[in-house]
């Protein structure tokens, strides 16, 4: 029987089925084809329920409390550090679980006494992370809820910037007593504009404290980090509670125009606490606050029979006086060699190993301990007011203890040369050196002879000058200056001044032999050689400044420094409005900075706590200047609120 093929035969309309279904599959598959699910919630999480409710007042005061917030969505907790609470909390602690957060006060609260906590940014949907922007969540332990408030800006006293992540505390009594260390009534924590406001305050007023502290706990550590404070009490105000669009639940098409809405609404109530802080002046101003007991910062070795200090405030360089010991790590190693020679117990082992420790006690290097009596050394104040050197005779010592006595307080210094190994980056000591500063001198400057040792024989008769004038033609023209015409003055041992009228456009060449100069051990300086120009007046600009807007009942300090790191290029002393003329300036991007000068000593000072002192006030112009060749500029600058 002969076989045929089976062959299926399709109806026409079944044909098209498959084929629709097949298209339809393909297009599923497609990249980027799959459905959305509709549009991105972009919208915080919404506070459904709260347990205790907020604003709940009769909360019990013994711990533990428990806290539960119930949320629309999965939410997670981030950076739970940054939770401040306040009057402040020791033992709190933060969980989230699907759509509610918990919390859980082990404290012991206080009586009639509201109690807010404010999450900042800590509480985030889960899937996009967007925060829940400073919600605060409050209760009160009395009757009521108090409503008061206080809110301010700090800015840093030096550069005027803001301060963000600061502490602020507030006291309804003046602290007693300096450094602070009773605990705050309550707390605030600057944002990143330097804006602080502390909320849900009882009525009254307090004073404050601001510490750029990292570890929060609301003290004020003057030593390690700056503070500020109001040198009178300010008033608490009527409490605002935030106007804040809301989302409607599970309406994902709402979420866009609610967060856009609240971040408005944000920024713009942020904006109008900050322009009426700054009409009623209430900025806190943060500055290194001093203390007479602890004033010396660092000291270190520079190298060799070289150390360098830093003081926290400028001191009386007549009012120090230095003793030196030896460390106690080389009274440790005397007090151990004695105690082996005085052990007459025989020794365990005979014969090779007898001999290893016999030549191991051979072999050790006894310390000296006598080098104290013998030390010469030279205390050099330097140009910074808060650093000095110290050069001593000894380089051989390598550890030390230094006593420092300031008046009647005293500090000391443990002192190491870094191990053997690294003693080869210090720079050497050996060479008794000078060197200029700089090599292109302004016409009415003095050239700088900066000594690696202080100096105390000058006999600069011994040296010569030569003055180069180049012509148009480039031919040159050398003279040698009489060195009777020089004026050599002392700045302090290490540092001279060499006073010449200089001729802006000569070239000058200086020889001083060793015989110049000698230091405090007896040492010739090494022969030296420098060549340096005095630039025409044609490389300098102009600029005239115009500064309006003065109280002739105050002093000021006018500053030109340079745009990039503000260092003081020129400064001048106003009593009133004033037309200021600086007709040497180098082609450079320059600013202007002016101090009230309320101590009248010509320079910026920083507080003091103890004495009521705050730091003088400092403006910036705003812009800066280019200042070009031979060009002048003139600007007009209205100080306003100089006062």
């Amino acid at each position: 029987m002969k076989k045929k093929k089976f062959r299926a035969v399709w109806p026409p309309c079944e044909i098209w089925g498959v084929l629709l279904l097949l298209s339809l599959v393909a297009a599923c598959a497609r990249y980027g084809s799959a459905p959305t699910g509709g549009p991105m919630d972009v919208a915080p999480p919404i506070l459904l329920s709260a347990l205790p409710a907020e604003g709940d007042t009769g909360i019990a005061v013994n711990g533990p409390t428990q806290i539960l917030l119930n949320f629309d969505e999965y939410v997670v907790l981030n950076a739970t550090d940054k939770i401040v609470t306040s009057p402040v909390l020791g033992k709190v602690s933060y969980t989230s679980n699907l759509k509610q957060v918990k919390v859980i006060i082990e404290d012991t609260l206080l009586p009639d006494k509201t109690y807010s906590i404010n999450f900042n940014d800590a509480i985030g949907d889960l899937h996009e992370s967007t925060p829940l922007r400073g919600y605060t969540y409050f209760f009160s332990t009395g009757s009521k809820v108090d409503s008061g408030r206080i809110d301010g800006l700090v800015r840093d006293a030096f550069s005027l910037e803001p301060v963000p992540s600061a502490s602020v505390m507030f006291y309804a009594r003046k602290p007693e007593g300096y450094p602070v260390t009773v605990p705050p009534d309550y707390v605030a924590v600057t944002d990143t504009g330097g804006f602080f406001q502390c909320n849900h305050m009882a009525e009254g007023c307090y004073y404050i404290l601001v510490s750029n502290e990292e570890n929060r706990d609301y003290l004020v550590a003057p030593t390690e980090e700056k503070m500020a404070y109001s040198g009178a009490c300010w008033e608490t105000q009527a409490f605002r509670p935030p106007v804040l669009f809301r989302k409607q639940a599970g309406v994902k098409e709402s979420d866009t125009m609610a967060r856009r809405a609240n971040d408005s609404l944000y920024a713009l109530e942020r904006s109008l606490n900050i322009g009426a802080l700054s009409q009623g002046g209430r900025f806190l101003y943060l500055y290194q606050d001093r203390i007479d007991s602890v004033f010396l910062k660092e000291a270190k070795w520079e190298k060799a029979g070289e150390i360098s200090f830093s003081w926290y405030y400028p001191v009386d360089p007549d009012s120090l006086r230095f003793v030196f010991l030896p460390s106690y790590t080389d009274i440790e190693s005397v007090r151990q060699w004695e105690l082996a020679q005085s052990d007459t117990t025989p020794k365990e082992g005979e014969g090779r190993r007898g001999r290893r420790e016999r030549r191991a006690e051979e072999d050790f290097v006894l310390p000296d301990l006598t080098w104290p009596s013998s030390l010469r050394y030279s205390f050099v104040p330097q140009a910074d007011p808060l650093g000095a050197k110290l050069f001593f005779n000894n380089y051989a010592v390598s550890d030390m203890r230094l006593v420092l006595h300031y008046k009647q307080y005293v500090d000391t210094a443990e002192l190491m040369l870094p191990q053997a190994g690294d003693r080869k980056k210090l720079p050497d000591t050996a060479a008794f050196k000078v060197t200029p500063s700089p090599s292109a001198l302004f016409f009415q400057d003095s050239l700088l002879l900066d000594f690696n040792f202080p100096v105390v024989g000058v006999d600069f008769g011994k040296a010569s000058v030569l003055e180069i004038a180049t012509d148009v033609e480039g031919i040159k023209d050398t003279t040698r200056i009489g060195i009777e015409d020089f004026r050599l003055e002392e700045i302090y041992s290490n540092r001279y001044a060499l006073k010449y009228a200089w001729k802006p456009g000569h070239d000058y060449s200086l020889f001083m032999p060793s015989a110049c100069f000698t230091d405090f051990f007896g040492r010739l300086a090494d022969t030296a050689y420098f060549n340096f120009k005095i630039p025409a007046l044609e490389t300098y600009g102009q600029v005239g400044l115009r500064v309006q807007g003065l109280d002739s009942a105050f002093q000021y300090v006018l500053q030109m420094v340079t745009a990039s790191d503000k260092a003081v290029l020129e400064s001048r002393v106003l009593l009133s409005d004033s037309q200021v003329e600086f007709p040497y300036v180098n082609p450079a991007t320059v600013s202007f900075i002016l101090i009230r000068d309320d101590n009248r000593n010509g320079l910026w000072d920083s507080g003091r706590y103890l004495d009521s002192i705050q730091p003088e006030k400092r403006w910036f112009l705003g812009k800066n200047l280019q200042v070009e060749a031979d060009w002048r500029i003139e600007e007009t600058w209205n100080v306003s609120g100089a006062r």
